[in-house]
């Protein structure tokens, strides 16, 4: 009878251990993450689209802040097919709204960074998530540090790296 409830907990314990991961997976979706660079303070928040914001392959919007308490933000965009989801970082203007929105010539006025962005999920890269996707422990935003130390950084060393890391997942 011992060896009988052992056997129960421990296949309880299995079953949670199967299920607390995949829990925590639905509990952060893409849309609500929360990203950072822990050394510099950079802050990268996701919110969902908004429905003038749901345009031109616009795959998720975002919000940044600066360690000194500049505030940027972005979009990643999908490039359909082979081609990768890019993301632009603004600074300066502000995001479209829903009766107004930047022209292209005060977006690229404003624009601080572009590139690739990947998600990293143990040692593979893959394709930014869809909305309603959970939200991959990290993201690589290829050449960002680079860009951002040369557009808006005045010290070496405030810039982020390439890389950031999940850090949170507030309520939305």
């Amino acid at each position: 009878m011992i060896r009988s409830r052992l056997s129960c907990a421990g296949l309880a314990l299995a079953l949670t251990s199967l299920v607390a991961p995949a829990l925590a997976d639905v509990a952060c979706p893409v849309t609500q993450s929360v990203y950072t660079d822990k050394e510099t303070g950079f802050r990268l928040s996701f919110r969902p689209l908004q429905s003038w914001e749901q345009s031109g392959m616009v795959l998720a919007v975002f919000d940044i802040e600066t360690r000194d308490g500049r505030m940027l933000w972005g979009e990643i965009r999908t490039g359909m097919g082979t081609s990768r989801d890019t993301g632009v970082i603004y600074d300066g203007c502000p995001p479209p709204g829903p009766e107004d929105a930047p022209t292209e010539e005060q977006l690229e006025a404003c624009r601080v960074w572009a590139g690739v962005v990947y998600s990293v999920e143990g040692n593979q890269i893959g394709a930014f998530p869809i909305e309603g996707d959970k939200a991959p422990p990290s993201l690589l935003f290829t050449d960002l540090g680079r860009q951002l130390r040369y557009a808006i950084f005045t010290s070496p060393g405030d810039e982020p790296w390439d890389q950031l890391w999940l850090t949170s997942c507030p309520p939305g």
